[in-house]
């Protein structure tokens, strides 16, 4: 995936705040975003920090980039009078090996969801579950790894297509296919393939897929872009059908085992290792 300069260095830009945000610490224009309290990062942040009184732990702070961490008790006074505080609670980032049946939604009528099922076979918290979102999704037949968050912002870096963080999926097709239609395939894959419509999304051309094949039944197939059921439709566009669909891995982030896993620092670095600066 091409990127040129000015898109890399936003990503190596949110990468920094990834990785600080990993050991703990965050902006603090990040924090009034996450909370509603500005619309972005930029001069709406700036406008309100210089307009309104912040203060970090006491001592009143005009700078966005001001580094805050878990912990730091944060008291905002209003030109209107309103006054809020509140403490910085700890982030929580858990990996999980979603089985099939279970659907990423917070509600369904025919299916158990990622977070009834959570709270069903793991020892966490039930109100840390509440808090958490899904980082992605994977339909109710594709197993294996899911990010769970309360950072709004790092989902948003996994998710979002210019940040060009690899998924990788572990494909079992229906139909066998030779040395040449597997040569075949993994061309076009890397081409992109007009693939079928399918419920609410219309033919569109797939992303540049890398496919490496296992056995002439087996491959893995590595993207950046997330359509919806993009790797099925791939192979549907090719001639052949996904049998069984497990993702393996997200960036160099993979499944330490099938508990639920509460991620570290160096966890959430994997994951967006590429674009460190």
């Amino acid at each position: 995936m091409h990127l040129d300069s000015l898109v890399y260095k936003n990503i190596a830009q949110e990468f920094q705040e990834k990785y600080d945000c990993a050991l703990g610490k965050r902006r603090l224009d990040s924090v009034l975003v996450e909370r509603g309290t500005c619309s972005n990062k930029g001069r709406n942040a700036k406008s309100f920090l210089l307009k309104n009184e912040v203060f970090v732990n006491g001592e009143r702070k005009t700078d966005g980039k001001t580094t805050v961490e878990s912990g730091d008790e944060i008291e905002i006074r209003q030109m209107d009078g309103e006054k809020t505080r509140f403490k910085i609670e700890e982030d929580i980032y858990i990996a999980i090996d979603k089985p099939k049946g279970v659907v990423c939604s917070n509600v369904s009528d025919s299916h158990e969801t990622v977070f009834e099922w959570l709270k069903r076979t793991s020892d966490l918290p039930a109100g840390d579950i509440d808090r958490l979102h899904m980082v992605g999704r994977l339909d109710s037949e594709t197993s294996g790894l899911l990010i769970l968050t309360t950072d709004g912002s790092f989902s948003h870096f996994l998710t979002n297509p210019e940040s060009g963080i690899e998924k990788t999926y572990h494909v079992l097709l229906k139909n066998g296919v030779d040395t040449e239609s597997r040569n075949r395939y993994s061309r076009k894959a890397k081409d992109g393939v007009t693939m079928p419509p399918e419920k609410k999304s219309p033919e569109e051309v797939s992303g540049k897929t890398e496919l490496r094949w296992i056995s002439g039944t087996e491959c893995l197939a590595t993207l950046t872009e997330g359509k919806f059921h993009e790797v099925r439709r791939i192979f549907r566009a090719l001639g052949n059908e996904v049998a069984e669909l497990r993702r393996v891995a997200i960036g160099n982030l993979t499944l330490k085992g099938n508990e639920p896993t509460q991620l570290t620092p160096e966890d959430l670095l994997a994951s967006v290792e590429r674009y460190r600066p």
